[in-house]
């Protein structure tokens, strides 16, 4: 079960969610990225604050679908289980969301390009679906982006599929086949940022012209 997102600590400040919301996010996108052994899962990458920003900046369009969709869904697992989504135990969760999304494996539901009519949807199954589409979407976005989004916390996401991250450029040799990408260090856009201030001042790269 769920125990929500830590919104007690002033850096992962909710934005747009209020803590009930935050706990229904977190807990669909657990299942959908779900940690397992070693390998994080969303929580743990803090996807819901990626989501949580992205809906007060570039995904402002969905936040009606949004706040209509969980409360139709709250509304749904209350009437079901007699509990609200975070309360419900992973299996449980896991087959809410396979009723929307469908099995782990095989054809993905269709709708993952969304537009204006998003906008009027109703408070009923139709927004519910929808909405697990996003979140869907969302998820693997927030798992597998740069940690200055909020997401990928701990660049937990690129760790486990070898991506070094954000670079200048790469050696020929780790453009090679075969090279192992997981033994370039990691870096973040944050990381090359703090490598801009660290330059050696400009004079540094002058020809020096007097012999």
């Amino acid at each position: 079960m769920s125990t929500g997102p830590d919104v007690t600590q002033e850096s992962v400040a909710l934005t747009f969610f209020n803590d009930e919301e935050a706990r229904t996010v977190q807990a669909i996108a657990e299942r959908i990225i779900p940690g397992s052994g070693e390998d994080a899962g969303a929580t743990e990458a803090g996807v819901v604050y990626y989501i949580d920003r992205a809906l007060s900046g570039v995904s402002t369009d969905l936040q009606v679908v949004y706040r209509l969709g969980l409360r139709a869904l709250d509304q749904l697992c209350r009437a079901e289980h007699g509990a609200s989504v975070a309360e419900l135990g992973p299996d449980t969760q896991d087959e809410l969301v396979r009723r929307f999304l469908g099995p782990e494996q095989g054809e993905a539901a269709p709708g993952l390009m969304f537009g204006p009519e998003d906008q009027l949807a109703g408070v009923d199954l139709s927004v519910v679906g929808r909405l697990l589409t996003i979140i869907r979407e969302h998820t693997v976005e927030g798992y597998f982006c740069d940690p200055v989004y909020g997401g990928n916390r701990g660049a937990i996401g690129w760790k486990l599929v070898g991506f070094p991250g954000a670079h200048w450029g790469y050696t020929a040799e780790q453009m090679a086949p075969g090279f192992d990408g997981r033994s370039i260090p990691i870096k973040t856009l944050s990381d090359l940022r703090r490598e801009l201030r660290d330059l050696p001042a400009n004079e540094t790269f002058y020809r020096n012209e007097r012999g």
